[in-house]
Protein backbone atom coordinates (compact mmCIF):
# COMPACT_ATOMS: atom_id res chain seq x y z
CA UNK A 1 0.00 0.00 0.00
CA UNK A 2 1.35 3.55 -1.18
CA UNK A 3 0.31 4.99 2.12
CA UNK A 4 1.81 2.54 4.78
CA UNK A 5 4.83 3.91 3.09
CA UNK A 6 4.25 6.94 3.56
CA UNK A 7 4.05 6.49 6.78
CA UNK A 8 7.17 4.58 7.17
CA UNK A 9 8.55 7.32 5.30
CA UNK A 10 7.11 10.35 8.02
CA UNK A 11 8.38 7.85 11.01
CA UNK A 12 11.93 7.51 9.36
CA UNK A 13 12.41 11.10 8.99
CA UNK A 14 10.43 12.72 11.46
CA UNK A 15 12.42 13.45 14.70
CA UNK A 16 9.68 13.26 16.86
CA UNK A 17 9.29 9.51 16.55
CA UNK A 18 12.86 8.87 16.68
CA UNK A 19 12.38 6.77 19.62
CA UNK A 20 9.18 4.57 18.14
CA UNK A 21 9.50 1.13 18.12
CA UNK A 22 8.20 -0.28 15.18
CA UNK A 23 7.02 -3.87 15.14
CA UNK A 24 5.35 -6.22 12.67
CA UNK A 25 2.78 -8.88 13.36
CA UNK A 26 2.08 -11.10 10.22
CA UNK A 27 -0.22 -14.11 9.60
CA UNK A 28 1.10 -14.71 6.46
CA UNK A 29 0.82 -17.96 5.02
CA UNK A 30 4.48 -17.37 2.96
CA UNK A 31 6.72 -15.74 5.70
CA UNK A 32 9.96 -16.36 3.59
CA UNK A 33 8.48 -14.00 0.91
CA UNK A 34 7.12 -11.50 3.59
CA UNK A 35 10.48 -11.07 4.79
CA UNK A 36 12.28 -11.03 1.57
CA UNK A 37 9.38 -7.95 0.77
CA UNK A 38 10.61 -6.39 3.99
CA UNK A 39 14.28 -6.91 3.52
CA UNK A 40 14.07 -5.22 -0.61
CA UNK A 41 11.75 -2.21 0.65
CA UNK A 42 13.14 1.00 0.12
CA UNK A 43 11.90 3.26 2.78
CA UNK A 44 14.32 6.27 2.39
CA UNK A 45 17.48 6.24 0.55
CA UNK A 46 19.77 3.31 2.07
CA UNK A 47 16.94 2.76 4.50
CA UNK A 48 15.32 -0.10 4.31
CA UNK A 49 11.94 -1.80 5.67
CA UNK A 50 14.18 -4.25 7.40
CA UNK A 51 16.22 -1.42 8.90
CA UNK A 52 13.33 0.24 10.37
CA UNK A 53 11.46 -2.74 12.62
CA UNK A 54 12.43 -3.48 15.91
CA UNK A 55 10.34 -7.19 16.16
CA UNK A 56 8.86 -9.16 13.88
CA UNK A 57 6.63 -12.25 14.24
CA UNK A 58 5.37 -13.45 10.76
CA UNK A 59 3.58 -16.84 9.54
CA UNK A 60 1.66 -19.69 11.55
CA UNK A 61 3.80 -22.03 12.58
CA UNK A 62 5.41 -22.80 15.55
CA UNK A 63 4.14 -20.13 18.84
CA UNK A 64 2.41 -18.38 16.05
CA UNK A 65 -1.19 -19.10 14.73
CA UNK A 66 -4.05 -17.15 12.94
CA UNK A 67 -4.78 -14.84 16.43
CA UNK A 68 -2.80 -12.04 16.19
CA UNK A 69 -2.65 -12.56 19.97
CA UNK A 70 0.12 -14.94 19.56
CA UNK A 71 2.41 -12.72 17.73
CA UNK A 72 1.71 -9.93 19.96
CA UNK A 73 2.29 -12.09 22.79
CA UNK A 74 5.72 -12.45 21.60
CA UNK A 75 6.41 -9.19 20.95
CA UNK A 76 5.55 -7.89 24.38
CA UNK A 77 8.32 -10.92 25.65
CA UNK A 78 11.04 -9.34 23.64
CA UNK A 79 10.26 -5.95 23.90
CA UNK A 80 8.88 -5.29 27.28
CA UNK A 81 6.52 -2.96 25.84
CA UNK A 82 3.67 -2.85 27.82
CA UNK A 83 0.31 -3.69 25.83
CA UNK A 84 -1.44 -0.42 26.72
CA UNK A 85 1.20 1.53 25.06
CA UNK A 86 1.26 -0.54 21.77
CA UNK A 87 -0.71 1.24 18.63
CA UNK A 88 -1.85 -1.49 16.17
CA UNK A 89 -2.91 -0.25 12.51
CA UNK A 90 -4.56 -3.72 10.77
CA UNK A 91 -5.53 -3.84 7.14
CA UNK A 92 -7.08 -7.49 7.76
CA UNK A 93 -10.96 -8.04 6.20
CA UNK A 94 -11.47 -11.08 6.77
CA UNK A 95 -11.52 -11.21 10.58
CA UNK A 96 -11.58 -8.77 13.75
CA UNK A 97 -7.68 -8.78 15.47
CA UNK A 98 -7.69 -4.76 16.52
CA UNK A 99 -10.92 -6.51 18.50
CA UNK A 100 -9.22 -9.47 19.86
CA UNK A 101 -6.39 -7.65 20.73
CA UNK A 102 -7.90 -5.29 22.60
CA UNK A 103 -9.95 -7.70 24.45
CA UNK A 104 -7.46 -9.90 25.09
CA UNK A 105 -4.62 -7.65 26.19
CA UNK A 106 -5.56 -3.69 25.78
CA UNK A 107 -3.90 -3.10 22.97
CA UNK A 108 -5.19 -0.06 21.08
CA UNK A 109 -5.84 -0.54 17.47
CA UNK A 110 -7.68 0.77 14.09
CA UNK A 111 -8.79 -0.91 11.47
CA UNK A 112 -7.87 -0.03 8.07
CA UNK A 113 -9.34 -2.61 5.49
CA UNK A 114 -8.40 -0.45 1.99
CA UNK A 115 -4.94 -0.08 3.30
CA UNK A 116 -2.68 2.44 6.05
CA UNK A 117 -3.13 5.48 4.84
CA UNK A 118 -1.01 8.82 6.31
CA UNK A 119 -4.65 9.99 7.40
CA UNK A 120 -4.94 6.60 9.22
CA UNK A 121 -1.80 7.01 10.74
CA UNK A 122 -2.23 10.40 12.09
CA UNK A 123 -6.25 10.00 13.29
CA UNK A 124 -4.82 6.73 14.74
CA UNK A 125 -2.23 8.57 17.04
CA UNK A 126 -4.49 11.75 18.05
CA UNK A 127 -6.99 8.91 19.18
CA UNK A 128 -4.47 6.89 21.03
CA UNK A 129 -2.82 10.15 22.58
CA UNK A 130 -6.37 10.72 23.81
CA UNK A 131 -6.90 7.43 25.53
CA UNK A 132 -10.32 6.80 22.84
CA UNK A 133 -9.88 3.41 23.04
Amino acid sequence: YPGARLVLRELATNPKYKEVKIAVASTSLEPSYSRACIDGLEIVEDVTMRDMISYAQIGRSGNLTSRKTSHFRLIHEQSGVPYNEMLFFDDCNWGDHVGDLQSAFGVFGVRTPNGLSLDDFHKGLKKFAAGEY
